[in-house]
């Protein structure tokens, strides 16, 4: 683009409009002045080695103003770019006020200008940055800072700053508290709000979220005596959050999920990820389950959920049956179903064959648990699944693959407008399945059948103990599987045939060895 603008005058202006509108730093701001008047030192930090003069500045004014967001950048590799040294920058803001040097400016994370951990005067900055055409705003609220500097952010933040749709908050105060008061009253175009550990919000600002009609993404961290929970608790009437589409809630019990979940009213819900740390036992799981129906009242929303454990993988892991499970049936809408590292999910043929018809439209459905424990799931109900669900694209599910399995026929009442009594051929959607700590036999014809009923399945997955170092069947397997879709590209016409081999093997119960001599021997 640099090469193109230098083409023409015309050209120049719009091209470092684009150039500039985003920065993950500001040093290249402070690189306009002349070379002579700054130097990088060996903590990579640009001070100023000489004053410059006040038409020196007129450059950083200019291409400041083209600036539109800065954004924190994390992914920035091993060597950091220079940055300006807090003083630079002191003295860039005293000529030039951050609210009308960056006149342009609608986002805004404060880690660009500072992130300390501790509180400096940097902090103070925040308010110089406020305006009323900023939409996006990330801060860090850094500890030992004094209560009056966050009375004095918040009271700026109604104030200059209404017109946020999108606000980020994190704070690391050593476990303790950080309470502040927000004037959301005053920002009724808020659509996401985020807020870290320990930041603690006041039962005046529940009730204001209440309020926020235009809130769809919220973002909890939870613990015990913190915050938004226990303020929940001592209030007389749930908070009801009408317009939330997205729930995020990271915390370290289960059932300080559970418990939000009980005094809040989401009606619109659409989507709800959790993530968690410590163990929480069958039943606790059972109750966080049931208490989805209490926020969202229907049923004719809920689309996504996503439950993740992230605790030390040799923990305890108790038995989750199918029966914990089952109220999420009545969720019909539900495009993504994953639950991760709970315990042994101890699910049955029924329960798989009832999600299979409650959850048409699933696109990702996982139950993934990294122990190792036998499943009662049957082949023959994963394929069941996978042909009757025409969206799934990605299946995570141990199952037990040591008999051959049924393939699924239509049942009375589905389409079969077709004139084909077989279901599994239609099923071309499944692109990657894991199946965690299945156990299987060569007799079930696992890789071929997988390659004939999913024909765009490519990648096949599973877990492997820490304690084990035997060869891995599922190794072999999946070598198998892998050369019959390097024989699809290399002979498709013959490939085409492979769904009625497998059905003849099936249907005739034929050894694989001995039917696979007019395949022309293409594995064994």
């Amino acid at each position: 683009m640099i090469n193109f603008a230098s083409t023409c005058s015309a050209l120049s202006s719009p091209a470092l409009d684009i150039l500039w509108s985003k920065q993950w730093n500001l040093g290249p701001l402070i690189m306009c002045l002349p070379k002579d008047t700054w130097e990088v030192g060996a903590d990579n930090f640009i001070r100023l080695s000489r004053e410059p003069l006040p038409t020196e500045w007129e450059c950083v004014r200019l291409n400041a103003s083209r600036i539109r967001e800065l954004s924190h950048n994390i992914d920035i590799g091993y060597k950091r770019p220079p940055q300006p040294h807090s003083h630079v920058l002191h003295k860039l803001f005293a000529l030039f006020p951050p609210a009308s040097l960056f006149p342009n400016l609608h986002k805004l994370d404060f880690k660009v200008v500072s992130h300390r951990p501790k509180f400096s005067p940097d902090f103070a900055l925040l308010r110089q940055f406020l305006s009323p055409g900023l939409e996006v705003l990330a801060f860090y609220v850094p500890s030992g800072i004094p209560v009056h500097e966050v009375e004095r952010l918040s009271d700026a933040l109604g104030a200059q700053a209404s017109g946020v749709r999108h606000m980020v908050i994190s704070a690391n105060h050593d476990g303790s508290r950080c309470q502040i008061d927000l004037p959301f009253n005053k920002m009724q175009k808020l659509h996401l709000l985020n807020l870290g550990p320990n930041v603690c919000l006041t039962r005046h600002d529940l009730a204001d979220i209440g309020r926020l009609r235009s809130l769809q993404v919220l973002r909890l961290t939870l613990r015990e005596g913190f915050g938004i929970l226990e303020n929940l608790r001592l209030g007389d009437m749930r908070l009801e959050l009408s317009a939330l589409n997205r729930l995020t809630i990271v915390t370290d019990r289960l059932q300080l999920c559970t418990s939000f979940l009980l005094r809040v009213i989401t009606p619109r819900l659409s989507s709800i990820h959790i993530q968690y740390w410590k163990y929480a036992a069958p039943a606790e799981v059972g109750e966080f389950v049931l208490s989805l129906h209490t926020p969202c009242q229907s049923f004719a929303f809920l689309e996504d959920i996503s439950v993740v454990r992230t605790g030390h993988p040799r923990d305890f892991y108790g038995p989750l049956p199918s029966d914990l499970f089952r109220p999420l049936l009545k969720f019909r809408k539900l495009t993504k179903v994953v639950f991760m590292a709970q315990g042994q999910y101890c699910l049955d043929d029924a329960f798989i064959d009832d999600a299979a018809v409650a959850w048409p439209d699933i696109q990702k459905l996982g139950f993934a648990s990294k122990e190792r424990h036998t499943s009662t799931v049957t082949f023959t109900a994963v394929l069941s699944l996978a042909s009757r669900c025409r969206s799934l694209r990605v299946l995570h599910l141990a199952f037990d693959g040591t008999q051959r399995p049924t393939l699924p026929y239509r049942r009375e009442g589905e389409d079969a407008s077709d004139g084909k009594r077989e279901l599994w051929p239609t099923q071309t959607a499944l692109e990657r399945l894991h199946v965690g700590h299945s156990k299987f036999s060569r007799a079930a014809l696992v890789p071929w059948i997988l390659s004939a009923v999913f024909p765009n399945l490519s990648d096949i997955a599973w877990y492997r103990a820490p304690d084990d170092f035997r060869i891995i069947p599922w190794l072999q397997e999946a070598a198998e599987f892998q050369q019959l879709l390097r024989y699809r590209k290399i002979d498709p016409m013959m490939y085409a045939l492979l769904p009625n081999f497998v059905l003849s093997v099936l249907e005739e119960n034929m050894s694989l060895e001995s039917s696979c001599k007019w395949w022309g021997n293409v594995l064994l």
